[in-house]
This record gives structure tokens, C-alpha cells and sequence, in this order.
């Protein structure tokens, strides 16, 4: 399982140039959550957070051009990267002792 995340994390570079309504991004967000359930529990803190990360922007208006979408998406993926990569760390910590 930690090597799945690992391939989640790196395929987060790939990701960037997609949109958060890219089949793609679907499939590597329901992997990635079926990752961290089997990692650490189906209402652990890992899976809540992940699940609350926005990749679009939270309020819309009338005036928003696609770059407000692009940088949400691309705002969504840092955000997951850094809780994916805090993850992996609470794992190979578990696994050092």
C-alpha cells in the first residue's frame, strides 16, 4: 500500500495540466481515497481531510474567467500532495518501529 501512495503522489505532476472534471483526476481521487482507507481507517482523519480538499473554487461568480478554475485545481493539488506526503511519512514512521 505505501508504494500505491507513493504513485499517487508522483502522478499529482501529471495531474496539473488536467481540470478537476477530467476523468483522470476522477479516477486518481477515488484510488487515492481507497488508498488511505485501506491505509488508516474509512473515517480516519486522513480520509476526512482528503475528502475536504476543494479543487474548485469555493464561491462562483458571474466574472470568474477559467484561470480562477485552473489555479483551484492547482490549489486542490498542493494541498493533496502535502497530505499525501504527511501520510507517507506517518506510515514509514509506523513501520520504523
Amino acid at each position: 500500500m505505501k508504494k500505491e501512495l507513493e504513485r499517487q503522489i508522483v502522478a499529482i505532476g501529471e495531474l496539473k495540466g488536467k481540470s478537476a472534471v477530467s476523468v483522470d483526476f476522477s479516477m486518481w481521487r477515488r484510488q487515492t481515497e481507497n488508498i488511505l482507507k485501506a491505509l488508516f481507517g474509512e473515517n480516519s482523519a486522513e480520509v476526512q481531510d482528503f475528502n475536504a480538499i476543494y479543487y474548485t473554487p469555493v464561491f462562483l461568480t458571474c466574472r470568474m474567467g477559467d484561470e480562477a478554475f485552473e489555479e483551484a485545481f492547482r490549489n486542490g493539488l498542493g494541498e493533496a500532495e502535502d497530505l499525501l506526503k504527511s501520510a507517507l511519512s506517518k506510515i514509514k514512521q509506523r513501520t520504523a518501529r
